[in-house]
């Protein structure tokens, strides 16, 4: 039902699937208005990781719903030639991730992503200083004002900022 070569990416998506409804169950235990966003990102990450765990299969209809959500020239994140990845470079992708919690849950959502997404374009994606601060303050400017300022939904601080 699954390939051998398509084994690792399912336990991967079933792995992201299980911590999606951990997330939801958690942010269903939010008081009141502050768990409608928390809720929304957890079931459209959820729908999301369904299409994943599905397209795996080897079935009529997970080779067809692969062929949708597949581009012909896909980018792999492996070198060329690379037959498997190692160990330190999944190790590493996984320490941007929990990084980013930990950032998250110190200093809160605004600095966290904009710390984020400048190191992680300048270390990982090899970006310039310029134009990765640039991209950076556009970002967190936009999430600011859409969050912030237009839907007036109070961001999380942090920690250190008084969160709770």
């Amino acid at each position: 039902m699954i390939s051998v070569d398509r084994r690792r990416d399912f336990a991967t998506a079933v792995f992201v699937l299980a911590l999606c409804v951990g997330f939801l169950l958690w942010a269903r235990t939010y008081q009141g208005t502050s768990a409608t966003m928390p809720v929304l990102v957890a079931w459209g990450t959820i729908a999301l990781t369904l299409v994943d765990v599905v397209s795996q299969l080897d079935v009529p209809f997970g080779r067809w719903l692969r062929r949708l959500v597949t581009a012909e020239k896909i980018v792999e994140w492996k070198l060329e030639g690379e037959d498997e990845v190692p160990a330190t470079r999944v190790a590493l992708s996984i320490f941007w991730v929990f990084a980013y919690l930990a950032a998250l849950l110190l200093v809160g959502f605004i600095v966290a992503t904009s710390i984020y997404m400048l190191l992680y374009m300048i270390i990982h994606g090899r970006r310039n200083y310029l134009f990765s601060a640039l991209a950076t303050a556009a970002t967190t400017l936009t999430i600011w004002l859409t969050f912030v300022v237009l839907f007036k939904y109070p961001l999380y601080p942090g920690l250190l900022f008084g969160g709770y």
